[in-house]
């Protein structure tokens, strides 16, 4: 079984304002280097050398909610840490 995937359009839109590769983002998700849970979202976030991908599972498919670039992530990370966040992979 496939799972469809769908792109907001505040993902697609933050996709083209960081000049991130459309590509990319599809790789990300599809081998990602880290999986890590959001649990005050309930949201997932593939992250790989070249963005990371924030998602929310709906039943049948995935939407991406936003893509971050590497700065955006790590600015992320650094500010909320592991009291929001928890690696899955």
């Amino acid at each position: 079984m496939q799972v469809k995937l769908k792109l907001s359009r505040h993902a697609l839109h933050r996709i083209e304002e960081r000049a991130i590769d459309l590509k990319s983002v599809y790789e990300t998700i599809d081998n990602p280097d880290q999986i890590i849970y959001d649990k005050q979202k309930d949201l997932y976030i593939y992250v790989s050398d070249k963005c990371a991908v924030v998602s929310a599972f709906h039943g049948s498919y995935i939407e991406v909610v936003t893509v971050l670039g590497k700065r955006e992530f790590n600015a992320l990370m650094s500010k909320y840490g592991y009291s929001r966040y928890k690696v899955i992979v």
